[in-house]
């Protein structure tokens, strides 16, 4: 059985771009890994921190 605090770490797409601070038309264009069940559309909470931190080490290698 799910608890309240598992379905806390499953997201929806409008949750999801609202956790990264992104409108959601911003957020389909984003290559984020997702999870299908059926038509539905789900992100993990760690998934979307594990992202955002490859995203920071990417800006970082960056030459001005």
């Amino acid at each position: 059985m799910q608890t309240d605090e598992n379905r806390a770490d499953i997201l929806t797409r409008k949750q999801s771009a609202a956790f990264i601070g992104v409108c959601q038309n911003t957020f389909d264009k984003l290559d984020i890994p997702r999870t299908k069940v059926r038509r539905r559309v789900f992100y993990k909470r760690e998934v979307l921190l594990l992202w955002i931190d490859q995203q920071t080490e990417k800006s970082r290698g960056r030459k001005k």
